[in-house]
Parts: C-alpha cells; structure tokens; sequence
C-alpha cells in the first residue's frame, strides 16, 4: 500500500509540467481505487490536462447568508404533530350483590364548595374570575357533652353510678368515654378491672393534634365498649400545667364522643375547677345521711358563688332507703334543689358487681336498682349543649370566691 506522504509529495517530485501531473494523477487513482478492475490500455494521442487556477483572475466564492436580525428568535424546527392520547380505559363495576357499594364508588363525592365565576372590571376591560365559596353542605363536626358526677363525699357510690351510666349509654348506641380525675387514688379502673395504657396528663400535653384513631389506641376500652382515661399508677407523671390543659382535651374528647362522663371530682382543685368550668352539666351525688347533706349543702353554696345556675347542678339521691336519716323533702329544702333522680339501695348485687369486677347490667338485669341506673342514663343522654362561646380564662378558684364577696 502506498504511504500517505508518498501521495502528498509525490506532485511536488514529479515536476510542474503538464504531463507528469497527469501520469502522476492517473497512477494513484489506480492504485488508491480497491474496486478499480484491471488497468486499461490508454489510446494513442495527447494526454488531457488539468484547467489551471490563473493568478490574474481572483476566485468566485457564493456569498454567505444575510445575518438574522438581533432578538429574532430561530424558526422553530418543524416536528410532526403528537398523536391524541389514547381514552382511558372504562372502570370494570363492581359485583352486583353490593349495589350501594357500587353507586358510592361511582358517584362522585360531594363538595363542601360550589365552583363559580364573575366578570369584575379592570382598566383593560371585563375579566372572568373564578372563585369558591362555601354551601350548605359544609360539615360541622359533632360536639359531644361533658357530665361531672360530683361526689358530695368519699364513698358516695359515685365512681359506681359513673361506670353503670357508662354501660347503660353504650348498649344505647353511645360512645362515652370515662374520665377518673382523682390522680392519685382514682377508682374507675378497678371497678372496671382495667390496666392503664396512658396516663391523663400524657394525653392532655398531645390534645388537639391527635386523630381519632390515634386516640382510641391510647384509650384503654372495657369489653362493653366503654373508653377510659385515667392518671392512676402514674402520679410521678402529673403535669404541673394539668389544670390549663383540662379545656383542651376535653374539647378532643368531645369531637369523637358522644358522652365524657368525669368521674372523681370531690373538691375545687384547679384542675377540678377547670373540668367543672367545662361541664354542661354536674350530677352532685347525695347519700341520705347528715355528714353528707352538710356537705353538699357547703358545695351548693361554693358553686353559686362561683357562678354556676341552679340549672347547671342536677341532685342525684344514691342508696335511697324506706326508712332515711333525712328524708328527701329536708335534703331539697336545704340544698334548695329538686331530686333529679333515685337510686335504690341494693348492697348484695352492687358489692357482688364490685367484688367481680362486672356491671350490674350484666349480674343484675332487670333488678330495681338496674332500673335506676338506666333513668339516670336517660338523664344524661337527655342533657342540652349549649351554643359553643368562645372560650373564658377564669381565674382561680380562691380570687372567684373572695371577688364575689361584699
């Protein structure tokens, strides 16, 4: 094969007259060809020459393209238009044994805004805005009430009332939630033979971000569907900001039940005070003896100083005799409120519900004092909630009292 520098110098060698470059051109052709056949006899006669570039005469190029203009943009390259995209493809029903199923997950679900637009005039003219507002089918969420069985004393039989109510509203289609806030020595979990699986004051610093099914799972449950909520085994874990924290979580619990029952308020703690505040309605348990009517009458007094109706406290005699101490017309002459409601005194059933850990609805169905259970249920399911106000810091409890003073 013949070298590159040969081909390049090789013109140059071969001398400037017509003919060698010629001879030279043909035999490098010949050589450099791989599909060139055999060589060919050439015919007799002159051999051709190449038309030489003349030095007088200057070169005549194509003029270049005349420049854009500056800021014109380049024409756009031209590309074929994109295939329309393919329909999507229809949803396959649903079998037919659940026709509701089926038109719920077809249909569209409602809005709690209706789309609309207007025309508003600008300085260029009319301009179509779009815009939502709210419909009447905005949902608002249910509140559910707050009911504080206050005992007039230890050993009323409130905790007892409280965790039979409970049952009672739950076979009724309610969900109630059980709150015990006494902190140290609380009772609803032993009368329901429960184990804490949180502590109150735990729940109350996460109120108002925690979900509903978040919540439940913090929740210890008794297996008749009753929630409970308690500090009981956990004092070392009492938050000194309890008391500021009560509103808050009691507003959780009341958007995901129907019914918070509070039980173990006997005094006017400031946690306490922050739950009675809350309250639409006290049940103030009386037993039918003399201790205890003074007492109630102290704490009747307390609560119209603090500012709470008459129609706010409800009197509930418990283990009402044939035979009292002092009879029910002395006890709403003294506390000048009328009895609400009667329990019965039955000391075998109730203490063999304690000392087993059930409810009377399930030792004691259809017994007098399981009936009275199931009017006191009635009494308060059949509480009023009054039109959410805007909430009120209260002071404390002493500088409430003493400012109503004269």
């Amino acid at each position: 094969m013949q070298r590159r520098e040969d081909t390049v110098v090789a013109p140059l060698a071969a001398g400037n007259d017509a003919k060698s470059r010629a001879k030279w051109a043909e035999s490098s052709t010949e050589q450099n060809d791989p599909l060139a056949g055999p060589p060919t006899a050439r015919a007799p006669g002159p051999a051709p020459t190449r038309a030489q570039p003349n030095p007088a005469q200057p070169v005549q190029r194509a003029a270049p393209p005349p420049p854009a203009p500056r800021g014109a943009a380049p024409p756009p390259a031209q590309r074929a238009a994109p295939a329309p995209p393919a329909p999507p493809a229809p949803r396959g029903p649903l079998p037919t044994a659940y026709p509701a199923v089926e038109s719920a997950y077809l249909a569209p679900a409602p809005s709690p805004f209706l789309h609309a637009s207007t025309n508003i005039s600008t300085g260029s003219g009319q301009r179509r805005v779009e815009y939502v507002e709210p419909t009447n089918q905005t949902v608002v969420p249910q509140s559910g009430k707050v009911i504080v069985m206050f005992g007039c004393r230890g050993g009323a039989g409130a905790t007892t009332l409280t965790v039979n109510a409970a049952a009672t509203l739950v076979r009724q289609g309610k969900r109630v939630c059980v709150v015990d806030l006494d902190l140290q020595l609380g009772d609803v979990f032993v009368a329901l033979d429960l184990e804490p699986t949180t502590s109150l004051a735990g729940l109350a610093r996460e109120a108002g971000t925690i979900d509903a099914a978040a919540l439940r799972r913090r929740l210890a449950q008794h297996a008749s569907g009753i929630f409970a909520l308690s500090q009981t085994g956990r004092v070392d874990d009492v938050d000194p900001q309890l008391a500021e924290r009560m509103p808050a979580l009691l507003s959780t619990l009341c958007e995901h039940f129907d019914v918070v029952l509070v039980d173990g308020v006997r005094d006017f703690s400031d946690h306490a005070l922050a739950t009675l505040d809350m309250a639409d309605q006290v049940m103030l348990v009386v037993t039918q003896d003399v201790p205890a009517v003074r007492r109630a009458f102290r704490v009747t007094q307390l609560f119209r100083r603090l500012g709470y109706s008459d129609r706010k406290v409800r009197l509930i005699l418990n283990r009402c005799t044939k035979d009292p101490q002092v009879p029910d017309e002395e006890i709403e002459r003294a506390l000048v409120l009328p009895i609400a409601s009667r329990v019965c005194n039955d000391y075998v059933r109730m203490s063999t519900a304690l000392n087993d850990g059930a409810l009377l609805g399930e030792v004691a169905r259809g017994s007098a004092i399981a009936n009275d259970i199931e009017n006191l249920a009635r009494l308060v399911a059949d509480v009023e909630v009054p039109t959410a106000t805007a909430p009120v810091e209260h002071p404390g409890f002493f500088a409430r009292l003493f400012s109503r003073r004269k």
